[in-house]
């Protein structure tokens, strides 16, 4: 990316440096398990449902801005009817939607209503406070309206009327980040120390060098305590 910094300098000027600020938060650790096709809801009677790392919501209510009606945000609860100010990130405002990035390219065009569905969000409005009364005639085109999958925020090119709600299907990510949990399948390889509250091994270590625990290395402090050695045991000192 470039940095910008006076309008005296056209694009192919500026300096190229990284501008991405990224939280640890903000990096999902399970993308892998995202699934690209063979999406597993698309009804009513699984909203709310969960699986693997998707979440889906079936016409959830959104709630406006308290500014005008033309910006509206995925918050749960939804927030009073009234509408909430966009200059703050309101409690329970919903992030981190899945885009349809993450779909196979035949499922490019695809809702998450769809007989086949894909991960692009429906939108609906309407003067009703029932969402089971919903029918075509209230589904939005995805021309009049811009979606940050990523913040949860829906910005219509047009603000609708006061009188009007605006409900939306989507799936949401709901696995682990790089701030709750990290999967790796490969190598780890550090230079400095690893510190852990504890230390679990599944399978069996074949090479290590030095352990150091700061806990209980007592024997037998448990009446279930076993300890299990194959080979020789070297100590240096008292046992």
């Amino acid at each position: 990316n470039r940095r910008f910094t006076s309008a005296d300098l056209n694009t192919s000027q500026e300096a190229f440096t990284s501008v991405l600020d990224l939280q640890s938060s903000e990096i999902y650790t399970q993308g892998d398990l995202i699934p690209s096709s063979a999406l597993p809801f698309s009804g009513s009677s699984q909203s709310g449902q969960e699986s693997g790392v998707l979440k889906y919501w079936y016409r959830y209510r959104l709630t406006k801005s308290n500014v005008d009606e033309d910006v509206w945000f995925f918050v749960s609860p939804t927030g009073s009817a009234s509408g909430i100010t966009p200059q703050l990130i309101a409690s329970g405002q919903q992030t981190s939607f899945i885009s349809p990035k993450y779909s196979d390219v035949s499922l490019a065009n695809a809702n998450t209503e769809d007989g086949t569905p894909g991960y692009g969000v429906r939108v609906y409005k309407s003067t009703s406070t029932d969402s089971g009364s919903l029918g075509g005639g209230d589904v939005v085109s995805g021309n009049d309206y811009q979606f940050d999958y990523k913040t949860g925020v829906l910005q219509f090119e047009s603000a609708l009327s006061s009188t009007q709600i605006v409900y939306m299907s989507a799936y949401q990510y709901v696995g682990t980040t790089l701030a709750t949990g990290l999967n790796v399948g490969g190598d780890v390889n550090v230079d400095g120390n690893i510190s852990a509250n504890e230390f679990i091994v599944s399978s069996s270590v074949t090479y290590m060098t030095q352990l150091f625990s700061s806990g209980s290395t007592m024997f037998g402090d448990t009446s279930d305590d076993t300890h299990e050695f194959t080979g020789s045991v070297l100590v240096s000192g008292s046992v």
